[in-house]
Parts: C-alpha cells; sequence; structure tokens
C-alpha cells in the first residue's frame, strides 16, 4: 500500500520546511495510523527500502519507527517485518453505533457552564472616557527598562516555580502602606497576586464555602461580584446613595460571610465611607463573623485632600496594633504604574499566610519573579513616588479640562472642579433613553457607562440620568473633542 504514488507523495517530506524531514515523516504516519488509514496487522515497508522510496536518509526512517514502536503503534519483529499494532480502544463502541438506527438529532456542541454565558465580556479597545483606564503612557518607560534589567539578574532559585513572592517586594509594599495608606503590616502578611479580581477569588476561597452570603457596593465594581459567584457565593447588592452605605439590608438578612468595600474612594460615586459607617460597619462585621474585603481603589490620585487611612489600619488600631481578623486589605499597581505589570497584593493576618498561599496556587497563582523584582526596584528607588507626584498633576489638570467643557456643553449638572480619581459621576439635566444611548457612545467612539450599568444587582432602567467618565485614557488637548462627540452621541440617542 505504502508503494503507492500517492501515498509516496504524502509521506516524502518538503524542502525547505519549518519542521525537520523526521517530525514531517513521523507526522504523516501517526495520522494514517490514528485515523485508521493504515489499518492492525497491516505491514510497513523496511527502513531501508522506505528511505529509499521516499528519498531520504536511512536514519530518518529509523528515527521515525523507533518512536512510533515506543508508542505502541507499530511494532517489528525479525523476519514478520514491521506492523501496524495500533487498534482503536473505541472499536467496540464505534462498531455498535454504526448498527444502531441513526438519530434524527443532530450532535451535540460543547455547551457553557451557566456560569460563563452570564459572565460579562470586556473588549480589549477601551474608547476615550472610559472609565478606570489609567494612562500607560505617563510612566516613565527608561525608569522601567532600567528595573527590569536590574530584575533580569535575580539568581537561579529565584527563577523556578517558587510557592512564595520575592521577600524585596513584599518588604517594599510594607513600606509604601505605611507611608500612604497609614497601614503597618509585617512582609509576611502580604500575598501578592496578578490582579484585584484573583485576590478576590482567593478571599473566597480562604473564608467563604459555596452557598455563603457576600454584599458588593451597588453601584460598584461588577468584577468583585463575578469573582466572588464564581467561587459559588450567594452575592447581594449593598445599595450606595447620595448618603452613604445603607447598611441595615445586610442586618436583616442571612449571617454574610464577606463584605467588598470601596471605603476610602468608591467607585464610581467618589463617595468615602463616613467615619461613623466605618465603625458601623467594622462593628457589624465583628458581630457576623463577616471578612471585609476592603478594595484600596484609586484613593493615591485624590489630589484635593489628604486619602483617609486605610480601613484596616483603624481596625488595626482597635486590635492593639495586631493585624486584624476583620480587614483584608488590597491594591493593585495597575493604575499607578500600568496595567500589564499585573502585581497586585492583599494583607492576611499572620495566622492565615500558609493557607493563604495554599489557596493561591490551587486557585492557579503564579509568582512572576521577573515582574515582582522589578517593581521592587521602582519602589526601592524611588520611581513610584516620584510618578505618583506627577500623574497626579496631569490627572488634575485633566479633570479641571473635563470639568469645564461639560459645564460648557449645557447638557449636564453644574459640576465641580475638585474631586479625584480616574473617574468622576456626570448627571445629565435631562436624561435619556437607555439602551439606545449605549449604543450611540459606542457608534460615536465614546466609552463613557451609563451609571445604571454598574448597579449589576438589577437591570438597566428605560432612562438614564447619570454618566460614569473616565480621564485616564484621553490627552487634555483631545477632550474638548471627545465631549463633542459624548454630546452627539446624547443628542442622537434622544432624537431616535
Amino acid at each position: 500500500m505504502l508503494t503507492n504514488p500517492e501515498w509516496t507523495q504524502r509521506l516524502t517530506p518538503v524542502t525547505p520546511h519549518a519542521l525537520t524531514k523526521v517530525r514531517q515523516l513521523y507526522l504523516a504516519l501517526y495520522e494514517a495510523i490514528t485515523r485508521g488509514e493504515l489499518v492492525n496487522g497491516q505491514s510497513l515497508p523496511a527502513s531501508r527500502q522506505l528511505s529509499i522510496q521516499l528519498g531520504v536518509g536511512r536514519n530518518t526512517v529509523i528515527a521515525v519507527y523507533a518512536q512510533l514502536t515506543d508508542e505502541g503503534l507499530i511494532s517489528s519483529s525479525g523476519r514478520r517485518g514491521t506492523t501496524v499494532t495500533y487498534k482503536a480502544a473505541s472499536a467496540a463502541l464505534s462498531a455498535s453505533l454504526s448498527s444502531a438506527e441513526p438519530s434524527s438529532t443532530p450532535p451535540a456542541a460543547l455547551r457553557l457552564s451557566a456560569r460563563s454565558i452570564h459572565s460579562a465580556v470586556d473588549g480589549t479597545w477601551q474608547p476615550e472616557l472610559a472609565p478606570g483606564m489609567p494612562d500607560a503612557a505617563l510612566f516613565p518607560k527608561d525608569a522601567w527598562r532600567k528595573a527590569l534589567l536590574v530584575a533580569s539578574r535575580l539568581p537561579a532559585n529565584e527563577l523556578g516555580y517558587n510557592s512564595r513572592p520575592l521577600r524585596r517586594l513584599q518588604s517594599a509594599i510594607s513600606r509604601y502602606l505605611t507611608s500612604y495608606r497609614s497601614l503597618r503590616v509585617k512582609p509576611e502578611q502580604i500575598i501578592i497576586t496578578s490582579s484585584t479580581r484573583q485576590s478576590l477569588a482567593l478571599a473566597a476561597s480562604l473564608y467563604a464555602d459555596p452557598g455563603d452570603h457576600a454584599w458588593v457596593e451597588t453601584p460598584g465594581y461588577r468584577g468583585a461580584m463575578e469573582a466572588f459567584s464564581l467561587q459559588g457565593l450567594q452575592v447581594h447588592g449593598l445599595k450606595v446613595t447620595a448618603t452613604g452605605h445603607v447598611l441595615k439590608d445586610i442586618v436583616s438578612n442571612p449571617r454574610p460571610s464577606l463584605l467588598y468595600l470601596t471605603p476610602c474612594f468608591q467607585y464610581p460615586t467618589g463617595l468615602p465611607l463616613s467615619a461613623v459607617q466605618r465603625t458601623q460597619i467594622m462593628e457589624l462585621a465583628r458581630q457576623s463573623g463577616a471578612v471585609i474585603f476592603e478594595d484600596d481603589y484609586d484613593s493615591e490620585f485624590r489630589d484635593n485632600s489628604q486619602a483617609r487611612p486605610a480601613l484596616a489600619s483603624q481596625a488595626n488600631d482597635q486590635t492593639n496594633g495586631q493585624s486584624s481578623d476583620i480587614v483584608l486589605h488590597a491594591g493593585t499597581f495597575s493604575k499607578l504604574i500600568f496595567p500589564a505589570a499585573r502585581i497586585a497584593w492583599m494583607v492576611v493576618p499572620e495566622l492565615h499566610v500558609d493557607s493563604a498561599h495554599h489557596c493561591l496556587r490551587m486557585l492557579g497563582g503564579s509568582h512572576n519573579s521577573v515582574a515582582q523584582a522589578t517593581v521592587a526596584e521602582l519602589l526601592d528607588n524611588g520611581t513610584v513616588a516620584r510618578h505618583l507626584q506627577r500623574a497626579r498633576g496631569i490627572y488634575a489638570q485633566r479633570r479641571h479640562v473635563l470639568i469645564d467643557a461639560l459645564n460648557n456643553t449645557g447638557r449636564f449638572e453644574s459640576l465641580p472642579t475638585t474631586g479625584g480619581s480616574l473617574s468622576l459621576v456626570v448627571p445629565l439635566k435631562k436624561p435619556v433613553p437607555a439602551k439606545v444611548c449605549m449604543s450611540c457612545l459606542t457608534r460615536h467612539g465614546v466609552g463613557a457607562q451609563l451609571l445604571e450599568s454598574l448597579s449589576w444587582n438589577k437591570p438597566i432602567p428605560t432612562k438614564s440620568r447619570a454618566l460614569v467618565l473616565g480621564l485616564g485614557n484621553v490627552s487634555s488637548l483631545k477632550i474638548p473633542s471627545s465631549v463633542d462627540r459624548l454630546v452627539a452621541a446624547l443628542d442622537e440617542s434622544v432624537h431616535s
């Protein structure tokens, strides 16, 4: 059979080719055998004969036959020569299926799970004025390259499958938290993750079981709801209003295991948790045995006032300086450096450090030692501190330009020039059709979101009364034209 010209052409390696002759011949014979074109018991030419037939060296054929023999697909037995020994394990099943009555039902396709179907899909392109996007071009690339060069000199023992993060990065983050967040923790308490979402999944794995209850701010970060839901938790909306968080709903419902908060700068409203509510929510957590996940969102970019101390630092003060069992402080360098840095952290009690590392490995978390060493170098040499000071000024300038442009349109409620963060909520003077507005914004290349779309626990209403805008991915010079497109999208949505 293999002497047939068609087979000769099919098996003959091609030159030039990206694959070696051995690899090409191996793949051709492997596929022919496993597909049943060469059946069990069929004889194959001797290595010398096949090498002459294909015009390749005999050693090429010998190497291929040896590998196929090792894989149990062929065997050589002296005078009997080389024969195919592969017999499909599913032969009996195939026979029974072929003898059965043909079904009118088409074969089933791969089925997605319910949780994957309901998960939001984020696009890679983020148009101008999209909230939550930092300006990756601001971070000094030369400083990053130099730090990366330093990190590339890590010793071999720090480039393997490390179960723990780099101590140097833990120490650097510990100092950073002391300086910027008034939070004193030991370096070993800092668990390094790749993102806030991974920190959320880790917190759920550590402190909740499937079926337990979690509360997440609404409007708020949808990723927190998704991370908890994927860990099997029942997620409830913790309502945020103009006067603060509505805590009474938690008291009147089943005991929560986790509470997700952005207490220093609530996303998207920008409202900090008041001193009274800080005390109330920590007391509520203590009484119910819940753990608070404190997402330190955008607090470093406040430019009009000093950022409030981390909620975890207040909890520590009330426990004689010991790590609190109530508050997990989490943050990320995605906005301070750039998202591709993929370095985030979560502070856990000392007693839970080993369990946290174990759970992180179970979740598939690993430690990019080179990235960790790079960020540690940038923290230690002062690059991050200098960049933060510069970025605050640039973002503050953009905020003034954006607010002036919005106030001049006459379409929005008057906005104060103070604030902070990379996003702001913009109330509309007149509501617009919500779904139509979303389509119009996309069509005009504007990344603004409806405030109502961030209330993840209820459907988007018919009318939208406020937008959430970002200033990270649009320069001051481009802001006026971006606002013009925003107004055009709103006009179109009203007249559609």
